[in-house]
């Protein structure tokens, strides 16, 4: 097709050409890289659940969800509460928000619903991180037994409304469903914030989280509040608490240390642009629970708080007390989906995830490791455990860094686990030792097989000395009846 006829069709050209310029200047100037990103459809895909809102919309990518728009009035009744609560007008904080509209914005990855104007994202921001700091306050009275008038017919705190609570924490922590933490932190300094103390918003939010999931043991003033240590969302704030610092001076190699629980959230440079192009490295496949333990290796529970902090040291491997319940695939499937849209986070859920996928195959795998205390559920059964472990890691990029500390465990885990003596020993163990009245049966049969021998050994010494003491007496005869001259005369 040559030239002339390319821009001979007017109407294509014009379409085009409409399509060229619809791309506006503030989207080319961007510099500012995105940070809460809509969830890829190959890491969804089969679980889409798991990534959407059931009660509460936060941020513009669920906001059109008509099944949750009976929250968006309960927002207004919660903006209510806040502007009483801390004294300031809701114009105040229109304001305070219109100031910060830009920089909000930027941080969506996917561009907004074209009909949602700039005034209808500020309103929208008003009221989202309104309704997130009056919740956390309303959580912090209840939990400290302060009386609050309105808490019986309080939409979310009312009696009989617990699952309430539990599908508002549970939809906070959505990668889909963030509001900018800067947003929360300007608006609470600026209206809300007790004067008495530095680092309310970080306590509140954690003591909110942590009194709704098993695996949160927030102490307080864990967090710097400097700007620059920000997180970047709440989502962001939870995975930071369980992504310690690394343990100097630990005596035992450790899959994630947790010597210290003091997070920084100080921004990371990106990897270098090569890390993109090198070739998928394959995880090591470490075998599953029952055929550790068949090799030789045993299961204990770890003590450690964080149940990321996994161990293995001398044929041990430590593994702190988790708890599945109904929660448990949202929670961890988020965390994991916010790894992979912000690699400076790390990865070290989804390593985790890779880690009990590997560990976790069977029913009889859930069984082991909860016979040593290591997994609790309430779910239906060991198998959903199992298939729960097994789906979570479709569709990830699964690879750990170069130095990463699973490579570190594997490899001991798999070295050890190769060793037949190791396996012999767990074999001999088993079959054994399994039980009392099989070492009761194993020492009498020792016992009988030591006097078998020992009568044995007796009767062969006694036949010997016997023996040495003919050949002894034999000699002495003949040379006695030498002396006698027996010729014949």
């Amino acid at each position: 097709m040559d030239s002339a006829k390319v821009l001979g069709k007017d109407a294509w050209l014009k379409s085009l050409r409409e399509k060229y310029e619809s791309v506006s200047e503030k989207e080319l100037k961007w510099t500012q890289p995105a940070t809460i990103h809509r969830v890829p459809h190959i890491i969804r895909r089969g679980n889409e659940s798991a990534y959407e809102p059931e009660i509460v919309a936060i941020g513009p990518y669920h906001r059109r969800n008509v099944r949750l728009w009976a929250m968006e009035k309960r927002k207004w009744q919660y903006l209510h509460s806040f502007c009483t609560r801390c004294g300031h007008t809701w114009e105040e904080v229109l304001l305070k928000v219109h100031e910060m509209v830009g920089r909000a914005q930027r941080c969506y990855s996917s561009n907004i619903d074209p009909i949602e104007e700039e005034d209808e994202f500020v309103e929208m921001m008003m009221l989202d991180a309104c309704f997130i700091l009056e919740l956390f306050f309303k959580s912090e009275e209840r939990m400290e037994g302060r009386k609050d008038t309105g808490m019986s017919t309080d939409p979310v705190f009312g009696h009989c409304s617990k699952w309430v609570v539990r599908c508002v924490a549970r939809d906070l922590l959505l990668a889909e469903n963030q509001l900018p933490f800067f947003v929360l932190q300007k608006i609470f300094d600026s209206f809300a914030r007790p004067s008495n103390t530095i680092f309310a918003l970080v306590d509140l939010a954690m003591g909110f989280f942590k009194a709704l999931y098993h695996a949160i043991n927030y102490q307080k003033k864990q967090f710097l509040e400097e700007e620059a240590n920000q997180p970047l969302h709440l989502l962001h704030l939870v995975h930071a608490h369980f992504v310690p610092q690394a343990s100097a001076g630990s005596s035992k190699k450790s899959f994630f240390s947790s010597k210290s629980l003091l997070p920084s959230f100080k921004r990371q440079n990106p990897p270098e642009e090569a890390h993109y192009f090198q070739p998928h490295k394959p995880l090591p496949t470490v075998p599953r629970a029952q055929r550790l333990q068949d090799s030789g290796i045993r299961f204990k529970k770890g003590e450690g708080k964080n149940f990321l902090d996994i161990k293995f040291e001398n044929g041990v491997m430590e593994i702190p007390h988790f708890i599945v319940d109904h929660y448990t695939n949202t929670f961890l499937r988020n965390l994991i989906a916010f790894e992979q849209s912000y690699p400076p986070s790390g990865k070290r859920f989804t390593m985790y995830a890779a880690f009990m996928d590997f560990v976790v195959n069977t029913d009889k795998d859930v069984e082991i490791l909860h016979q040593h205390g290591i997994l609790d559920h309430g779910l239906g059964s060991e198998q959903d455990i199992a298939l729960l472990f097994n789906e979570i890691c479709k569709g990830l990029i699964v690879e750990p860094e170069e130095n990463d500390k699973y490579l570190l465990l594997v490899s001991q885990v798999i070295q050890y686990s190769n060793i037949p003596w190791n396996m012999w020993r767990a074999k001999l163990n088993r079959d054994y030792f399994g039980n009392p009245w099989t070492i009761v049966s194993v020492i009498a049969g020792i016992v009988a097989l030591f006097l078998t021998f020992t009568n044995t050994f007796f009767n062969i010494y006694s036949l010997n000395s016997r023996h040495a003491h003919i050949n002894t007496v034999l000699p002495g005869s003949q040379v006695s009846l030498s002396s006698y001259d027996v010729s014949p005369q």
